[in-house]
C-alpha cells in the first residue's frame, strides 16, 4: 500500500512538471520585416548599390527618431530591414515609415507586425 502511494505521488508531480513546461512553448511570434525593391523606371530592371532609408521623421522635431536605418540594395535590387526587435507582444500596429532612395524622398511604407512587408520603388 505503501508503495502505490508512493507510485501515485511521482506520477502527479510529474504530470505537474510536464504540463507547466509545454506551456512555455506554445507561442513563438514572427518576424517582422520590411523590404523595399528598386527598380529602374526605363528597363524595369532592379539597381544594385542603391541607398535606402527608412526613418520617421517628427515633425515637430522635438523627439529623437525612433528608427532611422540605411541599407544599400543587392544585385537583385532589393533592401531587407528586420524590425522584429521592435515589435512588441499586443501592439495594435506596428510602424509607417518614409523612405528615401540616394537622399530622395520617394513615399512611406506601413509596416505589419509579424509578416514580410514589400514595396517596390521606380526611379530614373
Amino acid at each position: 500500500m505503501n508503495l502505490l502511494n508512493t507510485y501515485y505521488r511521482i506520477f502527479i508531480i510529474l504530470s505537474i512538471i510536464i504540463c507547466f513546461s509545454s506551456l512555455n512553448s506554445c507561442y513563438k511570434p514572427d518576424q517582422t520585416i520590411a523590404i523595399i525593391r528598386v527598380m529602374d523606371n526605363n528597363t524595369n530592371s532592379p539597381i544594385e548599390n542603391i541607398s535606402v532609408r527608412l526613418f520617421f521623421d517628427n515633425s515637430n522635431g522635438a523627439n529623437v527618431p525612433l528608427y532611422d536605418v540605411v541599407k544599400n540594395t543587392l544585385s537583385n535590387g532589393t533592401a531587407s530591414f528586420d524590425f522584429s526587435d521592435g515589435y512588441k507582444d499586443g501592439q495594435g500596429g506596428f510602424a509607417v515609415l518614409d523612405i528615401e532612395v540616394n537622399g530622395v524622398f520617394v513615399g512611406v511604407i506601413n509596416i505589419i507586425e509579424m509578416t514580410t512587408t514589400e514595396k517596390v520603388i521606380y526611379i530614373q
